[in-house]
């Protein structure tokens, strides 16, 4: 009986001492890993703060040991996943929204040896080329927690390090394959009904092209707003003259008005007039680098038909403003090629 009383004293004395020596460890964790992400950020934010999009990227969603449903809505403050897996079942909710900037979130898990509560912050910072993404976590373990992880020879940072990681890549890779999207549809022979249009002439290098029309267009709006002239259609950019051999292009580009504008006889803005024609029409949807295959399907139609181009310069309609549609994959660009 004595030994089985000094056994369990010394088991008592062990345990004392575990405890005493584990709560003595620091158990806070704060794990924080960050990505450069070629994509604009409101794109970034719209997958970070929606729960349906998780499953595209983050890597506790695509974990086959994790089984995860999330509320309805998925998105915006009180929305949540619940998640249970080998070890126990949590709850992650939507705290805080900075649009465009950061998401908070409070996640709680409870497992077999108690429960344990944790900060997770996702925070988005523009670049010139898109956005950084962080992903952030801060929490304590509790003293079961720690005494586990000190037995079983696991790391919690290491493996939050990981699957951060892990999804940061995958949020890139995600993003790259959404705004590469793009459909081009030959919509055959139409008539053009013409008309008038304001407009600035200029030359450039090809791969100069898109900075020049940006700005040229955004100098005929403010011209149009501060003469409050109403614009009668999307910009367009005709081709006056493309030199393949030197790849320079003479254009202009243009919003169209409904009624003839007179403008003074020295100034860089002008007003023009379309005839009417036909032409065949191709559209994209989708990103610009896609418009010379888009401008090859054009071209194959009028060779398919037997068609003759016209004197009249080919020109491109941009129905969608790139400052207010951020994915690329959602431009509408529609080409036309004047026939005879």
């Amino acid at each position: 009986m004595k030994a089985i009383k000094y056994i369990f004293i010394l088991l008592l004395v062990a345990i004392i001492a575990s405890a005493v020596y584990f709560s003595l460890q620091d158990g806070s964790y704060n794990v924080t890993k960050t990505a450069t992400i070629e994509a604009p950020r409101s794109l970034v934010y719209e997958q970070m703060s929606d729960f349906d999009n998780f499953k595209h990227w983050n890597a506790h969603f695509n974990d086959d040991q994790v089984s995860i449903e999330h509320s309805q809505p998925s998105t915006g403050s009180g929305a949540y996943y619940t998640f249970t897996d080998e070890h126990g079942s949590g709850t992650v909710t939507i705290k805080e929204l900075e649009p465009n900037k950061s998401v908070t979130m409070e996640l709680s898990y409870t497992h077999t040896l108690g429960s344990a509560t944790a900060t997770i912050k996702y925070t988005i910072i523009p670049t010139e080329t898109g956005a950084t993404a962080s992903m952030n976590i801060i929490g304590n373990r509790s003293l079961i927690d720690k005494a586990f992880e000190a037995t079983t020879g696991s790391n919690l940072e290491a493996d939050l390090e990981k699957m951060y990681q892990t999804s940061l890549d995958n949020l890139n890779t995600h993003l790259q394959e959404l705004m590469a999207a793009y459909t081009i549809t030959p919509d055959g022979l139409i008539d053009y009904g013409g008309g008038f249009y304001l407009y600035i002439s200029s030359s450039a290098k090809k791969n100069n092209l898109p900075l020049l029309q940006a700005q040229m267009t955004q100098k005929i709006k403010s011209f149009m707003s501060a003469n409050n002239i109403d614009s009668y259609g999307a910009p367009i950019i005709i081709y006056e003259k493309i030199d393949t051999g030197l790849d320079n292009v003479i254009f202009s580009v243009g919003i169209p008005v409904r009624d003839r504008v007179i403008t003074a006889a020295d100034a860089s803005i002008l007003c023009g007039f379309q005839e009417p024609t036909q032409a065949v029409k191709v559209t994209l949807q989708g990103g610009y680098n896609y418009l010379p295959e888009a401008w090859q399907i054009a071209e194959g139609f009028i060779t398919v038909n037997g068609l003759q181009r016209s004197d009249q310069p080919a020109f491109e309609i941009y129905k969608t403003d790139p400052f207010n549609v951020a994915n690329p994959a959602n431009y509408i660009t529609e080409i036309y090629l004047p026939v005879q």
